[in-house]
């Protein structure tokens, strides 16, 4: 029978011994969550008997939006950039960096231009379905262009 080095095996054990904690945390939240919904639900019965409140729908919750734009600033820079370009066809990267000189970030932080990157990415994808810009091949090719009139 094959035997792993244990330096493997104590990672694992430790890993999982990470994750596990983690489960319990979130399902002791999860958990938390149920009560206050019971509260909730008998609280509404006060009020409003012959209706259910089950019958509510439940809300989609969205990811903390980031600090570093104000309300729709990203897509301000990332269409400024896109014109500056002036119809040339210009990558994901290429915008992610100008949209962080203009807000005088550190270019260099990889972590950060990655960050930036996805959110400019997640962006051109939507206005691309709007039809406001145009893409150009796909993957790590794909380079972007205002749509021309």
């Amino acid at each position: 029978m094959w035997m792993a080095d244990p330096h493997v095996i104590s990672a694992l054990r430790e890993k999982r011994a990470l994750v596990s904690g983690l489960i319990e945390k979130l399902e002791r939240r999860l958990e938390q969550h149920r009560v206050d919904l019971t509260h909730i639900d008998g609280v509404l019965r006060l009020f409003q008997p012959d209706r259910d409140p089950g019958d509510i729908k439940p809300k989609r919750t969205y990811a903390r939006r980031t600090r570093y734009f104000a309300r729709n600033e990203l897509s301000r820079l990332v269409m400024d950039a896109l014109r500056a370009a002036d119809s040339a066809l210009v990558t994901t990267d290429e915008i992610a960096g100008r949209v962080m000189e203009t807000k005088d970030f550190d270019t260099a932080d990889a972590a950060l231009r990655k960050a930036i990157g996805a959110q400019v990415l997640a962006l051109l994808r939507s206005f691309r379905k709007r039809g406001t810009v145009e893409q150009i091949g796909l993957g790590r090719g794909v380079r972007w262009r205002v749509m021309s009139l």
